[in-house]
């Protein structure tokens, strides 16, 4: 029963999370899109947000596969989950400690956090018995 609420409530977070790599992977072509400013130019700051969305979903593949194991993962595959979400949900939160804001508008904020909980809470109940 925990596996199948567990994947459910995983392919939630990840759901979640691609919504906000397609809105970042979206700036990359919007010239009207003003991020920061440095002095590498815009195409620098575009450079970045195409890096952020192939290792995101990259990574958010990664636990797509180790749900799609099954009860048979090992404690391995469940370690790479559980780093991968933990990882990928600090991330969405340390703009706050760095920049000074979290999401920038309320609805990317329930994204993050509907995200977060649900790869957190998700990869939790899909973690193997102790053998």
């Amino acid at each position: 029963m925990s596996e199948r609420i567990g994947g459910a409530i995983t392919a939630l977070g990840i759901a979640a999370g691609m919504l906000s790599v397609r809105h970042t992977a979206g700036h990359v072509a919007d010239k009207a899109y003003k991020g920061l400013e440095v002095p590498q130019g815009a195409g620098h700051v575009r450079y970045h947000m195409v890096r952020e969305a192939v290792i995101t979903t990259t990574a958010l593949s990664t636990v797509v596969i180790g749900v799609a194991a099954g009860p048979g993962r090992d404690r391995a595959m469940w370690r790479a989950m559980a780093t991968i979400g933990v990882g990928y949900s600090a991330a969405m939160w340390s703009a706050r400690p760095i920049s000074g804001t979290w999401a920038p508008n309320r609805k990317a904020l329930v994204v993050h956090a509907v995200s977060t909980a649900g790869l957190c809470i998700g990869v939790w109940l899909l973690r193997p018995a102790r053998r």
